[in-house]
């Protein structure tokens, strides 16, 4: 896959108050009643593995440190909305999330929330579900942020190449957003611009990780029909971790029976089905967990397969 990246642009544009620190600038710490519009815009570079690229963003908000020492988040935008990425790109064209008055002060992090991807391959014209398990990119750990007069714009690169995983051979995709650079203009001046990964990971909060499971080899969705007394391989092995956490793993198969290996071999009696199988990781901060609800085939006893 090409690399692609897409642009996430944070613009002050009624040129009251803006961004204007971040990383290496001394801000002051007083906050006033001065408050600015905020327009949040993004764009994107094309690919060739999708001609379309839908992600709805969900929440866009900042937090500010307030009086007292007290904290605050400001929302930009709270409406879901869907922008195919890779047409703002074809049209040389951007899009407007949302727009909010939020006070003058000191900002410490910006968070974006996304809940859905869909794309459409290249290759087949296929669509496929790009599943999104973190949901929230947090940018922290900037030092401050300091919203002051003047025009404003922060540019936030999430490279796509790195943020869209396949599994199994095409079968699944799943996103999780990779900051590939950041820039922060005021007026015409670039104030700052950090495309050092080591930095940009030290800014970027906690992902959590993005559970894979398969049964004797298969994908497995969220619904399972086996066999009773027959031993099949319940494999997590390939779960994705983006920031390189150590990962611990704990199985309830629903019947009295645990684990806490990645990679378990199990077998269910014919009684008290259904068994909700559940997976839960963690990578020492963040639990996730996955179930699959496990039935016993009576039809044919060739019980196999997954369902939808």
């Amino acid at each position: 896959m090409k690399k692609k990246l897409l642009v996430i642009s944070l613009a002050l544009v009624l040129a009251v108050v803006g961004f204007s620190g971040c990383v290496e600038e001394d801000v002051p710490s007083t906050v006033t009643e001065e408050t600015a519009n905020v327009s949040f815009q993004v764009t994107d570079k094309v690919t060739e593995d999708f001609s379309h690229v839908n992600v709805t963003f969900s929440m866009i908000k900042l937090h500010r440190q307030a009086d007292n020492d007290s904290e605050a988040w400001e929302t930009i935008t709270s409406d879901p909305q869907t922008v195919d990425l890779l047409y703002l790109n074809l049209n040389n064209i951007n899009e407007t999330l949302g727009v909010a008055e939020i006070p003058v002060g000191n900002y410490t992090k910006l968070w974006i929330n996304v809940t859905k991807a869909v794309g459409v391959l290249n290759s087949t014209g296929l669509e496929v579900n790009i599943t999104v398990p973190s949901g929230w990119l947090k940018i922290q750990q900037l030092h401050l942020f300091n919203i002051t007069k003047g025009n404003h714009t922060i540019t936030v690169d999430i490279d796509l190449e790195s943020s869209i995983h396949s599994f199994h051979g095409g079968e699944e995709y799943k996103f999780i957003p990779v900051v590939s650079r950041m820039e922060h203009h005021h007026e015409k001046e670039l104030k700052f611009k950090v495309h050092d990964q080591s930095k940009i990971r030290n800014m970027v909060g906690n992902r959590a990780p993005a559970i894979d499971i398969t049964v004797d080899g298969e994908v497995v969705k969220n619904k399972l029909t086996v066999d009773s007394d027959v031993n099949y391989t319940f494999n997590a092995s390939d779960t994705l971790d983006l920031d390189g956490d150590n990962l611990t793993y704990s199985w309830d198969f629903d019947d009295g029976t645990t684990d806490d290996n990645a990679t378990v071999v199990h077998s269910f009696a014919d009684q008290n089905q259904p068994y909700n199988v559940t997976l839960t990781v963690s990578d020492g901060t963040v639990e996730v967990s996955e179930t699959i609800k496990v039935m016993i085939d009576k039809s044919s006893g060739q019980g196999q397969g997954n369902g939808p």
